[in-house]
This record gives C-alpha cells, structure tokens and sequence, in this order.
C-alpha cells in the first residue's frame, strides 16, 4: 500500500522551535515526530511514501532518507509555493495507482490502529474514510458529524466555539479511493478540510468515518507541543 505524508507547512505558530527545522522533526520522546509516522505506516503494510516538502526541505530529506530504514521506499517533492493538502495529494496523483492509498499530516503524534480504517474504507467504498477523534475542546479542529454507518453529515474545519456541532475531530489520517484524483482542483491549492471534503459532501459523493481507539496530538502552538512532551515524559522543551 502507497501513503502520501504531508511534511511542508510553515509553522508560523511555533515561533523559534522551527525556524531552523520543519515542524515534523521536532523531537518527541528523543525522536522526530516524522520517525514514529514512518514507523506506523511501515507496521500497517505501507511500502511506498510520497512526502511533500516546503520550509528547510533538506533536514527532513536529510533524516529520512530512502526510507530504508523503516522498510519503505520514500520520494519527495518540493513545493516552492505551498499546494494545500489536497494540492499535494494531487501533485503526486500519477504515482498513486489505482488501489486505495493513505494520507497522514506529518505534524501530528498519531497512536491507533490503520487497519481498522482501511478495513471501513473496504468495506464502505466512499470517496475518502476518515480517521476521527474524540475531542472535548474542538477548538482549532476539523468537526465532523457522522451517522451511524460512520458516514459524514457535515464537516467544518475550525468553527468557532459556539458552532461546533460535534466532538468528532479529523485526525489528519485518511485512506482515499483514486476517484477522488480527478475531484481535486489542478494547479491550485486547496485543502481537504477548507475545500475538498465539504464541497464533496455538497455534491452528494460518499465519504466515512471512523471513530478510533487511540489518540491523536497536534503539535500547532508550543503550548501544545509541550503538552505532548510532558506526555511522552520529555519535560520542558
């Protein structure tokens, strides 16, 4: 199975931790968050990653690599204007295939079980399935709605707090159908939670979700990413 790992925001948000690395370096428990996404794709059957690079591309290259160490085989594409989420997936849509592949954010900390999302996908076969979470505090998230087949009513990305609808957040982890290649604007960039899944969902086209055991981390704001490293047992950043 193929994945595409999306490696190229700028990480506005967290200051000096990132002006000298892409966010999915930062270190977490003695290792880059990038490390433990390559190492759960890799235990889930995935051989072939497509990474998208931006802001000091050469350090993520650098560490990762061929993808050997972890079983993989690892290409790259630089973005010297960034294409979105969607865009990027796009972009490396000829090398996809035409079997279902998996989308992962490569700035979040991810424990869960990728088989189980695969496995609705399967049997579903929507557009996109969707890795969800459940959230107390939405802020900052996309929200999702689902039914109780799993698929999504609605999904907004970042309501404001008075209009969340629902505890359900993406975890920045989907498996996607190759049908959906062609839905994706060209040469423009757009991004799955702002653009894609909402118009999707307007048109009629089927996409699910999957509440999933485990947890999700984001890693936005240095609150956040110290949050985690008390978590992981690191201490102060």
């Amino acid at each position: 199975m193929k994945a595409v790992v999306l490696a190229a925001g700028k990480s506005t948000r967290l200051d000096s931790l990132t002006a000298t690395v892409p966010k999915p370096m930062l270190p977490v428990g003695g290792r880059p968050v990038i490390g433990y996404l390559l190492d759960l794709l890799a235990r889930n059957g995935v051989r072939e990653v497509f990474m998208n690079l931006h802001h000091h591309p050469e350090v993520l290259r650098d560490y990762c690599g061929d993808g050997s160490r972890w079983g993989l085989r690892i290409s790259f594409a630089v973005e010297t204007e960034l294409l979105g989420t969607a865009g990027a997936v796009k972009n490396f849509g000829r090398h996809l295939g035409d079997s279902p592949f998996f989308v992962i954010y490569g700035d979040n900390y991810l424990e869960c079980d990728l088989a189980a999302l695969r496995k609705l996908h399967e049997e579903r076969n929507g557009v996109a399935t969707i890795a969800l979470f459940e959230k107390e505090d939405v802020t900052g998230s996309g929200v999702v709605q689902i039914d109780d087949e799993g698929r999504v009513l609605r999904f907004v990305e970042k309501p404001l707090p008075s209009e969340a609808f629902s505890h359900l957040v993406n975890g920045g982890l989907y498996v996607l159908s190759p049908s959906i290649l062609p839905l994706i604007p060209h040469n423009v960039p757009c991004d799955f939670g702002y653009h894609v899944f909402p118009e999707l969902l307007n048109s009629g086209y089927e996409i699910y979700g999957r509440v999933m055991e485990g947890a999700v981390w984001p890693i936005d704001t240095p609150d956040l990413y110290q949050r985690l490293r008390e978590l992981i047992g690191d201490g102060p950043a």
